[in-house]
């Protein structure tokens, strides 16, 4: 690279530097823009906003209960007091029920699953539980059979005191 070159990226990153450093330290709230890039002297009686706010996490659990799919499983029984370990046993067997019924076509059904919990968290008043499930069945009779392959799918439940919501994939948390 030529000494000239290098001299004109010298300038360039000095000038660039000194433009942020202006923003950075608040030299601009004293002044206003009137648009034409003309500025103007800011009333002394006005004080200066923060351009940033702090951001607290919504750690409020969603509202809604879940509607189970119709089929020959019942949803499991809530666990009286919500625990880390009570939580994770419930929705594990929920989501294997779940799964159950989707694939549920009658009695010539064959479904077999492999469901697991990936996490369990703490959420406001309850737990943010991430599950995962693959599957497979057979339904049909003599000859003719048909094949349904659930890939592995991931659901969230949020558990609280009264509710249990269940959303389909993997959310982050909040």
């Amino acid at each position: 690279m030529s000494p000239s070159r290098r001299r004109v990226l010298r300038m360039g990153s000095v000038a660039l530097a000194g433009s942020l450093a202006g923003c950075a330290s608040g030299a601009l709230d004293a002044e206003e823009s009137d648009g034409s890039g003309a500025t103007a002297a800011a009333d002394s009686t006005t004080t200066a906003e923060p351009t940033t706010h702090g951001l607290g996490a919504d750690r409020s659990l969603p509202d809604g209960e879940t509607t189970f799919p119709e089929g020959p499983k019942s949803p499991p029984e809530r666990p009286p007091d919500l625990t880390a370990e009570s939580v994770r046993e419930y929705v594990n067997t929920f989501e294997r029920r779940w799964v159950y019924n989707r694939l549920y076509r009658g009695e010539s059904t064959e479904v077999h699953r492999e469901c697991g919990v990936d996490s369990v968290a703490e959420y406001g008043e309850g737990f943010r539980v991430v599950v995962r499930c693959s599957a497979w069945a057979n339904s049909g009779a003599g000859e003719t059979t048909i094949h349904a392959d659930y890939f592995t799918q991931y659901a969230t439940y949020f558990v609280g005191p009264n509710s249990t919501v269940r959303r389909d994939g993997q959310s982050k948390a909040r």
